[in-house]
């Protein structure tokens, strides 16, 4: 499963970037940053919209997107999924 999220989470990110820098290249670094940010928040907001439209919890998936962001912020370890 790791395998699937770090090749494919790499190829969102070579996408979304290779597309703000195509679009966006007259605008500042911290414009397309932001941009970019959006799009990939887009991304994930998209991926946890079916279990909150099933009547689910969303909260236990958003407090694992926001661990994971904080690991690979500080390139430490792969953080605990369960919970």
């Amino acid at each position: 499963m790791m395998d699937f999220s770090n090749r494919v989470g790499n190829e969102l990110f070579r996408l979304i970037t290779k597309r703000a820098e195509e679009e966006l290249s007259e605008q500042s670094a911290l414009n397309r940053a932001t941009a970019t940010l959006g799009a990939a928040l887009i991304a994930v907001a998209e991926v946890l919209r079916e279990p909150f439209e099933r009547g689910g919890d969303a909260e236990p998936l958003v407090d694992l997107s926001a661990r994971w962001l904080r690991t690979l912020l500080s390139n430490s370890e792969t953080p605990n999924t369960q919970e």
